[in-house]
């Protein structure tokens, strides 16, 4: 890239800026999911369930397996994880 054009180097700022964008937006729905999911934990704990509902995490798993194959069940084990947490916060 060291000889490129200016024009190409630009267009390569402005594309990786519209990435910077996106990865910003990815941030902001894991933290919208993972609230979600504290939230379904803590309805779940208190009416006697159990904190995870592996059944459901397959279902979540599937779709981006399907979609990417080997990465997208790791992407979805790592949403999943992020999502889940070590314990539920109090309210």
């Amino acid at each position: 890239m060291a000889h490129a054009e200016p024009a190409v180097l630009a267009d390569v700022a402005s594309l990786r800026a519209d990435l910077n964008v996106v990865d910003a937006e990815i941030r902001a729905l894991l933290e919208r999911r993972r609230a979600l999911s504290r939230e379904v934990q803590r309805t779940r704990l208190a009416s006697g369930g159990i904190r995870t509902d592996l059944s459901r995490e397959m279902h979540v798993i599937a779709p981006y397996t399907e979609a990417y194959g080997r990465q997208g069940t790791a992407i979805a084990m790592a949403v999943l994880e992020i999502c889940r947490g070590a314990s539920v916060p109090a309210p």
